[in-house]
């Protein structure tokens, strides 16, 4: 599955990196511009110390750009408390909207970054 959300990041014109930090690995950081993205990839996030280890990481990037958890789960997607965005990865690689969230890149920022679909 990194494989695929890997290869859409770059079609969608990212440049790709993988994140490394002291506690771990972020999948992915994703570039565009001035934009950045850190993107963790999972098949399920369901059970709670899965969500956990995914969500860690990302949660210990202190910087204001967007994070992202993509799955193939259709339960507990959405935005968690601390501003994480858990996407279905179907729903995020049609550009499909979720939970309301905005999905075209030219109309939706988030502190002035684009999302990714």
């Amino acid at each position: 599955m990194e494989n695929i959300v890997h290869n859409e990041l770059v079609r969608r014109g990212y440049t790709v990196e993988v994140g490394a930090l002291r506690i771990g690995e972020i999948d992915f950081v994703a570039k565009k511009s001035d934009a950045v993205a850190y993107i963790q990839v999972t098949e399920t996030m369901l059970d709670p110390s899965t969500r956990e280890r995914e969500l860690k990481p990302l949660r210990s990037v202190t910087d204001a750009f967007p994070k992202h958890a993509i799955t193939l789960d259709r339960f507990g997607i959405g935005t968690t408390d601390d501003g994480i965005q858990i996407l279905n990865a179907i729903d995020w690689l049609l550009g499909r909207q979720t939970h309301a969230l905005p999905w075209r890149e030219s109309s939706c920022l988030t502190n002035g970054i684009p999302f990714l679909w």
